[in-house]
């Protein structure tokens, strides 16, 4: 039995599994709080008013309607929609104006930005 071979073995998984820990706590810290912008695939909605304490839109009169969820990083957030809307995967029933869970207990709305579309990624 090589006791060198051994030691060296153990250091290299126990360097394997702390920098898997260290790589996940990065990860995951940090998800908290809404971007200035956000992109729905040929759309760019931008921030507009301030965080909320629940889901409302600022110049919507009425609870918004869960529209679905979005990734953002490694987490899963709530999207929420005008009163009276659906979850949809066509672009023309997609809402000009969202809110989204920020993850810190308040939530962010978003408007269409049509003067800026994202850029297409065929030539």
């Amino acid at each position: 039995m090589n006791w060198r071979a051994i030691g060296c073995l153990g250091l290299g998984a126990l360097a394997f599994v702390a920098i898997g820990l260290l790589g996940m706590s990065m990860a995951f810290s940090g998800q908290e709080g809404c971007p200035a912008s956000l992109a729905w695939q040929d759309r760019t909605y931008l921030a507009y008013g301030s965080p909320a304490a629940s889901p409302a839109l600022p110049d919507e009169a009425g609870d918004p309607a869960a529209i679905g969820a979005t990734f953002f990083g490694l987490a899963t957030r709530t999207v929420y929609g005008p009163p009276g809307s659906s979850p949809s995967t066509r672009a023309e029933d997609r809402p000009d104006r969202i809110v989204m869970d920020c993850a810190d207990g308040s939530f962010q709305a978003y408007r269409w930005d049509a003067a800026s579309p994202l850029p297409s990624a065929s030539p």
